[in-house]
C-alpha cells in the first residue's frame, strides 16, 4: 500500500482502510496470527489511518495462528528434506489444518469467560503433535531436529492475553454481509492470494491451504456472498513472479529476471525474501482467469507495467510445450507437469520512457501500448486497468 506518507505493506487489514468512510471486515475463513495483526494496526495509526470498530471489524470464527503453529509448519519443512515447499514457518497452513480438523482456537474461544481452560486443553494437545512431528523428522532424514520446540505455557497465555484486545473489533461479519447485500451496498471482497495458490486449482503441493477466490469467498460469507457479485477484477503482473519453492516455468535467472526484481522491489512483504521473477506466463495466467471465474464482462488489471520501462525487448511465454504438444492454456497446474514444460517465448519490443505520469492509453508509448494490447490478445480478455507507479494514483482506467 503507497499513501502519500510513505509505503506499507499489509498482511492482514483490507487495503481499504486508507479510504474513509469504508468498513473493512475480516471474514471467519482468514487465520489471525493476533500478534502480527496488533502490530499492524499500530502501524497503520502511524501513517494517520485510525483503525476502530467504525471501519475495521473481525468475525470472532476466525481462527488463531498460535506459537505451536509456526513450530509445527517449521518441523514439517525439516521432515521433507530437499522436497521442502519454502514455507515461510508463519504456521498459516497448519492453523487451516487444525481448523479443517475441528480444532485449534478461534477468537471466540479466546474471548469467553473459560478461555484459560480452553488454552490449557489445546496447548497440553498442541505439545504431543509437536513431540510426533520431531520424531518424524529423525524418521524421515535420519537427523534429530534443530528446531526449537521449546513452548511454555506462560508464553501461551501472554498470546492469548493479546489477542482479547481484538475483543472489540469482533462482530457477525455474515450477517453484516447479507445484510449489505440486501440493502444494495457497494461491496468489494478483496483476496491477497492468487489462483495458483488454491489448495486445489493451484500448483499443489506448493499452495496456500486453503481454496482462493470465488472459493474463499464462500468459505468466509457463504453463497449469498457469492450470488451477490457483479464483477471480478483480477489483478496480474506485468511479468511473473513467485515467493519460496514451486515449479516456475517461466523464471529468469539472467538479466531480465534481476532487471525486473530490483527495479520492480520485488520482495516478500511477510517473509523478507526476493521473489523469483520471469517472463509473464500466459499459459498459466489463462488458466488462473478460469479458475477465478473471469466472464467477458469482467475485467483485468494489469499492474506494474512500468517496471518494464528501459528494456529493449522483452521476454512473453505464449504457450507451453510437452511432449511435441502446445498449449496455450495450461491443461494441469500440478507441480510434476509444471516442472516438465518447457516455455515457448517470444520478444516484444520494449520501450525506453518513464510511463509513471502517464494516466491515459493514448499517452502511452507505443511500444508499452502494443505490449498490453498483446497480452490482453493472449488472455482474450479486456484489459481495463494498468498500473505505472507505485502511487495509488498511478493508474491508466478505461477513458
Amino acid at each position: 500500500m503507497v499513501t502519500d506518507k510513505g509505503e506499507l505493506g499489509l498482511g492482514l487489514v483490507p487495503s481499504t482502510i486508507i479510504h474513509p468512510g469504508t468498513l473493512n471486515i475480516l471474514g471467519q475463513e482468514v487465520v489471525i496470527n493476533p500478534l502480527f495483526l496488533l502490530n499492524e494496526i499500530e502501524k497503520l495509526k502511524e501513517f494517520g489511518i485510525r483503525v476502530s470498530p467504525k471501519n475495521f471489524l473481525i468475525d470472532p470464527r476466525a481462527h488463531l495462528v498460535m506459537p505451536w503453529h509456526e513450530i509445527r509448519d517449521a518441523l514439517s519443512e525439516e521432515a521433507r528434506g530437499k522436497l521442502a515447499i519454502g514455507s515461510l514457518h508463519l504456521g498459516v497452513g497448519w492453523t487451516y489444518s487444525d481448523r479443517i480438523n475441528r480444532r485449534g482456537l478461534r477468537l471466540l474461544d479466546i474471548l469467553g469467560s473459560d478461555w484459560k481452560e480452553k488454552i490449557k486443553l489445546e496447548y497440553k494437545n498442541q505439545l504431543g503433535v509437536i513431540d510426533d512431528a520431531s520424531r518424524d523428522v529423525k524418521r524421515k532424514t535420519g537427523k534429530a531436529s534443530r528446531v526449537k520446540t521449546d513452548l511454555t505455557l506462560r508464553r501461551v497465555l501472554e498470546v492469548a492475553k493479546e489477542a482479547k484486545r481484538l475483543a472489540a473489533f469482533a462482530a457477525n461479519t455474515t450477517e453484516i454481509i447479507w445484510r449489505a447485500v440486501d440493502k444494495n451496498a457497494k461491496i468489494l471482497f478483496e483476496d491477497s492470494h492468487g489462483a495458483m495458490l488454491d489448495v486445489a486449482h493451484g500448483s499443489w503441493p506448493f499452495t496456500t491451504g486453503v481454496n482462493t477466490g470465488l472459493g474463499g469467498l464462500y468459505r468466509s460469507f457463504g453463497g449469498k456472498a457469492v450470488r451477490s457479485l457483479r464483477k471480478i477484477v483480477v489483478c496480474s503482473k506485468a511479468y511473473q513472479t513467485r515467493v519460496g519453492g514451486g515449479p516456475m516455468p517461466t523464471e529468469d535467472f539472467g538479466k531480465f529476471g534481476e532487471y525486473v526484481r530490483q527495479k520492480g522491489h520485488e520482495i516478500g512483504t511477510r517473509s523478507g525474501r526476493a521473489r523469483r521473477c520471469g517472463a509473464f506466463d500466459a499459459p498459466l495466467v489463462k488458466y488462473g482467469l478460469n479458475a477465478l471465474g473471469l466472464s467477458a464482462d469482467d475485467e483485468i488489471a494489469l499492474t506494474k507495467l512500468d517496471v518494464l520501462s528501459g528494456l529493449a525487448v522483452i521476454p512473453v511465454c505464449v504457450s507451453y510445450v510437452y511432449k511435441k504438444r502446445d498449449y496455450k492454456m495450461t491443461p494441469s497446474t500440478s507441480a510434476d507437469f509444471l516442472q516438465k514444460v518447457k516455455p515457448r517465448i517470444v520478444k516484444v519490443k520494449g520501450w525506453q520512457e518513464d510511463i509513471s505520469a502517464v494516466r491515459r492509453f493514448r499517452d502511452l508509448p507505443k511500444e508499452a501500448q502494443d505490449y498490453a494490447s498483446f497480452i490482453e490478445k493472449l488472455l482474450e480478455r479486456k484489459i481495463t486497468f494498468i498500473g505505472v507507479g507505485k502511487h495509488k494514483d498511478a493508474k491508466i482506467l478505461p477513458s
